[in-house]
């Protein structure tokens, strides 16, 4: 049998889909529209958003760094405490912000369309014997 006799046309690709670091990004900058916020409120902020589903302490981290590194925030240290950091959004932060709050929509009904697919091909197997 030829390989790819009947190939199917792609549309879209998972890229297009809301990736995790989108949403973090997204809910950081939105929160700090409010003002400055420490490393941890937003981190409960986000948390509490989600209904108890939180981040990961090091990819939460690493996220902020790279919004810093991106110049989207700035970050201060509260004292001599290392954990007190405390974030602001910058310019360019908001025009970031702007960018995503634009295509963050189609992205989110994109992922909703391939989970729900992704959900009905799980179910596929779930009576399966896996024994």
């Amino acid at each position: 049998m030829p390989r790819n006799e009947n190939p199917i046309e792609k549309t879209e690709s998972f890229g297009h889909v809301v990736k995790v670091q989108q949403v973090i990004d997204f809910m950081v900058l939105s929160d700090l529209m409010g003002g400055q916020r420490y490393h941890s409120e937003m981190e409960q902020f986000i948390t509490q958003t989600f209904n108890g589903v939180g981040v990961n302490d090091a990819y939460f981290s690493n996220r902020l760094k790279a919004l810093f590194e991106a110049g989207h925030v700035t970050r201060h240290w509260d004292g001599d405490n290392r954990y007190n950091r405390f974030y602001r959004i910058t310019d360019s932060g908001m025009e970031y912000f702007k960018l995503m709050l634009r295509e963050m929509p189609e992205r989110v009904k994109r992922a909703k369309r391939v989970y729900d697919s992704f959900d009905s091909y799980i179910e596929k197997f779930g009576k399966m014997n896996l024994k």
